[in-house]
């Protein structure tokens, strides 16, 4: 308004001039337009449109018309202010509408002024504003309402640290507890009425919520998740969350309520548990293999296996409980339900769910005190239970405890969390002690059994005598328990850097022990090796068999294992194998000149046409080679274990090597059909000829002696980048699974009811798979019983 528009209008002439100027004003404006005498007595003319009942005629009575009974008082006010002042009239009041209604109106009235300043009249109008104010007071009433359930909803939700909310079907937050309040770092004004993205949601987060939102209005059902969030001062965090429809009377979706759980600790408990789950699995699969190869080597380590094979069994038995625990916690969790209470500070008045009573042993319909519930907890806990609980509702201290109950009806004992913390009243005159309790009952006995286990493990590796340790594959920190220490020759308390640990390894047998661990540490591979140590403080030389794998653990990988002491056992296979190598290299003598007597013999009696003795002779000659094979069988495993062992390697081809051993085998093998799968191809490699001849060799005549006769037998030989690969197929009667991990182990031999008539001394495969070995190279079977096996061994390609 200008400020001209202010001031009283200057006096017309005439009457005439006056009502032609209203006249004009009535034409021109929507609004209810007036006039009224110089001291409002009466009431010109009136147009109402439709809005006021219409005066075509002067009236007094048109306050009692129009004017709301409960406003007269102010409107005479603000005209006796007009008319002394001689201003313009405005102001908002009520009125009575033309259909006698209340309604809401916009007066204003300018005065007409005769020469001398005096009023002489007044124009007006009057605006509609009614649904203005009526959207006004529901505003306000709105902000009311909304504060009340504000107010409702944080005694309610205070106590829980879950995320309680409420979106509109706008995707916006009408309400937000305390939790999540503190989950954004934000405050009610600067949240509520926000969307995900200005609260802190990534784009991605945001729009997921809002599908779900708009598929909970399309088929009225809750839709539940889990998704990872930033915490405003605790940082990413994991939450479980439900979201639910909110129905109106029509049972139309008119909001979203929803409820999230920070379940973060539980995640790391749940992967706590199954890292240690996974670390008593590899202790307890090594621990089992150190069994076997105990009980395989020496039946004076009978005792030690009895008391390994208890420690495996503990193992198992606590790896079993853990495994069990898992699941009830998971179950435990999943089915978790929050029992909630409410105490009046100056009453006592103790309201809870049926929930709560439910974990106290109460039916739900039975009443519980606060003396009741706390005479179900038992007695060693309830003094300290008490004490918590006043001083919470007296002092506000603190109420986070642990504590069993037993169960009045069902004498059930329970585990029990309780969570809570004191409201005061806005008047002061009480405090609400509100809370949650949830049922723990799994998770501690869980935690209690890991405990036992780790202590059991712990004493199963002390009574079984093994060393342990750990190096971190980034730093290469080496932490040795107390026994390994002792096979290094060092003190119990001494530290043992990495470098020093393996400059304590025989210099033999150094290199190759740190290549294992380095393999072990950039390529993932099991170590496993048998070398000696000489102690660093006393010079004694100790044999120790050392297993170890990489674990991860915690976001960061170890290299761990295990070593035992193997000096006695390697002691006596040394005094074994030289005694098998002096005894082997005696008897060469006397068989080398007991062949040379039998193959003169043998071409004497080709012209003599003595039969009989020919064919002896043959046979004879035979056996000389059985057992010549034999005893320089014994003589390669004296030499491999005592490190004398010689590889003398040059580049020959392998398929052609392959080809001349079966010739040479059709000479005297006629009862099988031993073929040569051609690859078309030179397929070379850089090995010791002899030595890869003895290993063809070997599986060839084990296919032989293993499938029945007139079966075929088959050798193929190829090569690619990076290695050459032979393999031997027969129709044989196949090995059993359990055999085939021990097929290349010393001195064993498949035993059943199909190979009690074969010969050998089980030392063929396993200095076959020695020379493999030391060629760098891998040996091993694929076989099914009555059907037959294929041997495989490879070789690196190239020099």
């Amino acid at each position: 308004m200008s400020e001209a528009s202010d001031k009283p209008l200057p006096n017309k002439d005439n009457a005439a001039g006056s009502e032609d100027r209203f006249q004009a004003l009535i034409n021109a404006s929507s609004d209810v337009v007036y006039s009224l005498s110089a001291d409002w007595s009466v009431m010109r003319e009136l147009d109402g449109r439709g809005f006021l009942k219409d005066a075509l005629e002067p009236t007094t009575d048109w306050q009692t018309d129009n004017i709301f009974p409960d406003d007269l008082e102010k409107v005479r006010k603000a005209i006796a202010d007009a008319i002394r002042e001689k201003k313009i009239f405005q102001l908002e009041h009520r009125v009575l509408r033309a259909d006698r209604t209340p309604g809401w109106t916009f007066s204003r009235a300018v005065p007409i002024l005769d020469k001398q300043g005096n009023i002489i009249e007044w124009f007006g109008t009057a605006s509609d504003i009614t649904e203005h104010k009526n959207a006004e007071e529901a505003l306000r009433m709105a902000r009311v309402f909304s504060d009340q359930q504000k107010r409702v909803y944080e005694t309610i939700t205070s106590a829980t640290p879950d995320l309680m909310y409420v979106f509109d079907l706008d995707y916006r937050f009408t309400y937000a507890n305390g939790a999540l309040l503190s989950m954004w770092g934000k405050t009610w004004e600067t949240a509520v009425g926000k969307s995900l993205l200005e609260n802190g949601y990534e784009p991605w987060h945001a729009e997921m919520h809002e599908r779900e939102i708009d598929l909970i209005v399309k088929t009225k059902q809750p839709v539940r998740g889990e998704v990872s969030f930033p915490h405003a001062i605790l940082g990413r965090r994991v939450y479980d969350y439900i979201l639910t429809p909110v129905l109106n009377d029509e049972g139309e979706v008119e909001a979203v309520a929803g409820t999230t759980r920070d379940v973060t600790d539980r995640k790391q408990w749940e992967e706590s548990l199954a890292r240690s789950s996974e670390k008593l699995q590899a202790i307890n699969e090594e621990m089992a293999a150190t069994n076997e190869e105990q009980a395989a080597s020496n039946e004076e380590l009978t005792s030690t296996n009895e008391e390994l094979a208890l420690v495996n069994q503990k193992l198992i038995e606590a790896q079993a409980k853990i495994e069990e625990s898992q699941i009830a916690l998971r179950l435990a969790i999943s089915a978790a339900n929050f029992g909630t209470w409410y105490i009046h500070s100056a009453t006592r008045e103790f309201i809870t769910d049926s929930r709560l009573k439910e974990l106290f042993g109460y039916f739900p319909h039975e009443a519980l005190s606060i003396e009741q519930a706390l005479a179900q907890i038992t007695d060693d806990y309830r003094g300290y239970v008490s004490t918590k609980l006043e001083n919470a509702i007296y002092n506000n201290g603190d109420y986070d405890v642990t504590y069993p109950v037993i169960g009045l009806h069902d004498n059930k004992l329970r585990w029990l969390r309780a969570i809570g913390n004191l409201k005061a009243d806005p008047s002061g005159a009480f405090s609400a002690f509100t809370g949650v309790v949830m049922e723990i009952t799994e998770q501690f006995l869980a935690a209690k059994q890991v405990e036992q286990a780790e202590e059991s493990l712990r004493m199963a590796i002390d009574a079984a005598g093994l060393g342990t340790f750990f190096i971190n594959a980034a730093d290469r920190i080496f932490v040795a328990s107390p026994k390994l220490k002792e096979f290094f020759g060092f003190l119990p308390d001494e530290e043992v850097p990495y470098d020093a640990a393996i400059n304590q390894i025989h210099p033999d047998y150094r290199k190759r022990a740190a290549d294992m661990v380095e393999a072990a540490f950039t390529e993932g591979k099991q170590f496993d090796m048998e070398y000696p140590v000489i102690g660093f403080h006393d010079g004694t030389i100790r044999w120790v068999r050392g297993m170890g794998t990489m674990q991860h653990y915690d976001g960061k990988d170890y290299f761990t294992g295990v070593l035992h002491e193997i000096t006695e056992r390697k002691q006596d296979e040394m005094r074994k194998n030289d005694f098998i190598g002096m005894v082997s290299h005696e008897l060469k003598t006397p068989l080398t000149s007991l062949k040379a007597i039998v193959q003169v013999a043998n071409a004497k009696l080709k012209n003599n046409g003595d039969q009989f003795l020919a064919e002896a002779m043959t046979k004879a000659d035979a056996q000389i080679k059985r057992m010549t094979a034999m005893i320089n069988g014994f003589l390669d495993i004296s030499r491999l274990e005592s490190g004398k062992i010689i590889i003398v390697k040059k580049v020959f081809d392998v398929e052609e090597l392959a080809r001349e051993i079966i010739e040479e085998m059709k000479l005297s093998v006629q009862s099988h059909d031993i073929r040569l799968v051609e690859s078309g191809k030179l397929v070379e490699v850089y090995a010791d000829r002899d030595k890869v001849n003895s290993v063809i060799s070997n599986l060839i005549s084990n296919a032989v002696k293993y499938s029945a006769p007139l079966t075929t037998i088959r050798i193929a030989c190829t090569i690619n980048q990076y290695e050459v690969l032979v393999s031997v197929r027969d129709e044989g009667i196949g090995i059993a699974p359990q055999d085939v991990r021990k097929i290349f182990d010393r001195y064993y031999r498949v035993e059943n009811g199909n190979t009690g008539t074969i010969s050998g001394f089980g030392i063929g495969l396993y200095l076959s798979a020695e020379i493999v070995q030391h060629h760098g190279g891998k040996i091993w079977v694929d076989s099914e019983q009555g059907k037959g096996s294929t041997f495989y061994f490879s070789l690196p390609a190239g020099r």
